[in-house]
């Protein structure tokens, strides 16, 4: 049994129109996220792709948002107390598919 009800976020409204009123918004119009790319409002709720942004740190190309994947798996993970060998974040981190550290991402783009 789950402590909320599932969002099914799908249809064809184009980033976070359809679950606007899950998340704290900023000024600029842009979503608070906590540094794990989790809704500061609505706890549980993750966002990936071209809507994620950590201060100048836009994540929207496709190979920047899927490095995140591993980084949210993670903390599902810890937080429903599954053991996590370090082989295996490793591997993703290896393949540079694991982007915890954003001040590699601080470039300019047309976003």
């Amino acid at each position: 049994m789950r402590p909320t009800q599932p969002i099914c976020a799908t249809g064809f409204r184009g980033g976070l129109s359809v679950i606007a009123e899950h998340f704290e918004w900023s000024a600029g119009e842009t979503v608070t996220l906590s540094s794990r790319d989790e809704s500061t409002k609505t706890a549980g709720l993750f966002v990936v792709g071209p809507s994620v942004r950590h201060g100048n740190v836009i994540l929207c190309f496709i190979y920047k948002f899927r490095q995140r994947f591993a980084v949210i798996a993670e903390e599902l993970v810890n937080r429903l107390g599954i053991p996590l060998e370090t082989s295996v974040t490793e591997y993703y981190r290896r393949n540079n598919m694991y982007l915890d550290d954003l001040t590699c991402c601080e470039v300019r783009c047309e976003c």
